[in-house]
């Protein structure tokens, strides 16, 4: 698993990992299990979005706007 996209949707998850991992965990999941293989997540004021590559696996990390 690969993590693409944006830099700061990319810290935000690392930072994740240290405080909230189960919450990792289900964000991570719900991606690669959701009919369109998609979720959102926020840190502090900002939505971001993960998508899930089924062919490789990859999560590329997008800002909402």
């Amino acid at each position: 698993m690969k993590f693409t996209g944006d830099a700061d949707g990319i810290a935000a998850l690392k930072r994740m990992k240290e405080t909230r991992l189960e919450y990792l965990k289900y964000v991570l999941q719900e991606a690669r299990t959701n009919f369109d293989h998609t979720t959102t997540f926020k840190d502090n004021d900002t939505v971001y979005k993960i998508e899930f590559d089924t062919l490789t696996g990859d999560l590329d990390v997008q800002k909402q706007s």
